[in-house]
């Protein structure tokens, strides 16, 4: 028997591969075949996470075990590919464990995960932190959100739906806000109360913090007709925000998706008076984590 096939297999080392990349450290332990079913079953689990995180009943609690049985997974890998490291100590070589074929794994291994990645990113769902408090009490500064972006344009706006879109076309800045009317209604806004055809609408999330804005259409705007393919969306902090008053109605082009549920949080407290992006980062908000978004 050559020496090759007396190299030992080491468990740290399995569990550090395996803790880089997936099921790695099954390949390094000579477990061939486990590797190929825990690598499919990790881009399995890639794909279904997402649409289960938007849509899975309940509120905190079964998100948060939600959370809890993906983040077990990893750790399973780690866990496991030590123990058969471990077993496999005075085992022979298999032909898929020279040194140098675990680089091209790696590789080829990170293809698929990059795809499902920008795939998922593109069409199921997509994370955003927010970093300011437009949208305060609503969602707050610090809360990180899945934008859910599944189904049509058409389907996904309507009113009361908290969306995101772009600002001024793809490329630019996103915002998050709260759509209030839809192409073909006539909005106006009479001392900070909204008018949708002439009817004022019921918001019981909008929050008026803060002084008097002075710019103009903050607390009355004139009659807007929303063009045909565009809605009208404001923010829920109605003293401290961007939005459709001053930037007009959005193009449905812009859309991207319906904030859906607040999957993290660590709440900041932002300085105005220093800059916007000065902020201090507290601690974890487990109260505010898997709260859906309404």
């Amino acid at each position: 028997m050559s020496e090759l096939n007396h190299v030992p297999r080491r468990p740290l080392i399995a569990a550090f591969l395996s803790l880089c990349c997936g099921p790695l450290g099954q390949l390094y332990a000579g477990r061939g075949k486990r590797f190929v079913t825990l690598a499919v079953v990790t881009l399995v689990l890639m794909i279904v996470a997402a649409p289960i995180a938007l849509w899975i009943p309940g509120g905190h609690v079964s998100f948060k075990l939600l959370m809890f049985a993906f983040a077990c997974w990893p750790v399973f890998l780690i866990v496991d590919a030590f123990q058969c490291a471990r077993k496999a100590r005075q085992q022979r070589l298999h032909w898929y464990q020279r040194w140098w074929l675990y680089p091209l794994v790696f590789l080829a291994y990170l293809g698929p995960v990059s795809l499902i990645s920008e795939l998922r990113t593109a069409f199921i769902a997509e994370a955003f932190l927010i970093p300011a408090g437009s949208m305060h009490p609503t969602i707050t500064p610090g809360d990180r959100i899945l934008v859910n972006k599944l189904g049509s344009r058409d389907d996904a706006i309507d009113y009361g739906n908290v969306v995101a879109y772009y600002s001024k076309g793809p490329g630019s800045p996103q915002y998050v806000t709260r759509v209030v009317a839809l192409e073909g209604d006539t909005i106006e806004i009479r001392d900070e109360s909204v008018f949708v055809n002439g009817k004022q609408i019921s918001e019981p999330y909008a929050a008026f913090d803060g002084e008097l804005p002075t710019y103009p259409n903050m607390v009355n705007m004139q009659p807007v007709v929303v063009p045909p393919r565009h809605f009208f969306a404001l923010s829920d902090s109605r003293r401290r925000s961007m939005d459709s008053r001053m930037l007009g109605p959005v193009p449905l082009d812009y859309f991207q998706g319906v904030a859906s549920r607040i999957f993290w949080s660590r709440p900041r407290e932002i300085n105005f008076s220093v800059s916007p992006e000065n902020s201090q980062i507290g601690a974890i908000a487990w109260e505010r984590v898997g709260m859906p978004i309404r």
